[in-house]
């Protein structure tokens, strides 16, 4: 069958995508070549693939077969790549990354132009949300993920860790005065996160340096799903936060958080990345990650 196997390629990035627009940016060329693609890819068939409104994309029963079967062959084409790459010991090709939002815009975001400067081979796809990922079905290379993981197949490789402790503004304090010890957490009007939530409800494990953590009781005024969202909140003075050391630098150095129970940490947020067992990390792969691991600033990891 003589035909441009691109045409199914594009295909399977608009469906990933969930738009021609974004598979467009994710490709690299022009909206009206990926749309031009899928519809030759559909007279070639004799089928429809996709049905296409002003809102959003669905699989017609043809397209959705189609997809599950050529996503195999995708993903064999991707490991074929990187069996030559090993081969050729260079870095090459698309790497797929998810990871969490605000994270990604702090942290990760800054360090995406020195990465492609030093690997120019290397194009990056980068997936930024809150809900985990099938790594498998969403052709996903890595994951990053802080915190705790859930029991999974996945293989995880540990990047650092971020040392985390309690900030609240000067305005708070001056107004509300700090706690004496993490016992009086309740007493003060705190911004968590739903992590912090137990089946006792909200609270903040801390730990003096050299023993172990116990968990105290809060009273959250706000509880979002995301640090960025309350960060706001706590430069106006309206609670206490629990934070990475490292992402909070920059708010103690202007003056508008500082350090609150200040012999007190909090739990060390790991940074790991997740892949699938079945793939050997290819060197795509093996360079995104230590290129994270030598440019993070974890800071003091006590």
């Amino acid at each position: 069958m003589s035909r441009d196997l691109n045409d199914t390629l594009v295909f399977l990035r608009v469906v990933q995508s969930g738009s021609f627009t974004a598979a467009a940016v994710a490709l690299q060329i022009p909206k009206t070549t990926v749309s031009r693609r899928v519809r030759e890819l559909e007279a070639h068939l004799g089928a429809l693939l996709l049905h296409r409104t002003t809102r959003k994309l669905r699989l017609t029963e043809a397209g959705a077969a189609y997809f599950e079967h050529c996503r195999t062959i995708a993903s064999q084409l991707d490991e074929a790549e990187n069996a030559v790459q090993r081969i050729r010991g260079t870095p090459g090709g698309w790497l797929r990354v998810t990871l969490p939002y605000s994270f990604g815009a702090t942290w990760i975001a800054p360090l995406i132009a020195g990465f492609c400067s030093r690997y120019p081979d290397v194009r990056l796809d980068i997936l930024a949300t809150h809900v985990p990922l099938d790594l498998f079905n969403d052709e996903v290379d890595v994951a990053l993920r802080l915190g705790a993981l859930p029991d999974s197949s996945l293989v995880a490789r540990r990047l650092g860790s971020f040392s985390t402790s309690v900030y609240a503004s000067p305005v708070y304090v001056e107004r509300h005065g700090s706690p004496a010890g993490p016992d009086e957490l309740n007493l003060h009007p705190s911004l968590a996160l739903h992590q912090a939530r137990s089946d006792s409800g909200y609270t903040w494990p801390l730990r003096k340096v050299g023993r172990k953590p116990s968990h105290y009781a809060l009273e959250p005024v706000i509880v979002a799903s995301d640090p960025v969202l309350i960060l706001d909140a706590a430069r106006a003075g309206k609670g206490l936060l629990l934070a990475m050391d490292a992402s909070m630098a920059p708010e103690v150095e202007a003056g508008r958080l500082v350090k609150v129970l200040p012999e007190w940490i909090g739990p060390q947020q790991d940074l790991n990345a997740l892949f699938p067992r079945e793939r050997v990390p290819s060197p795509k792969l093996q360079a995104f990650l230590h290129y994270l691991k030598t440019q993070l600033r974890f800071g003091d990891t006590r």
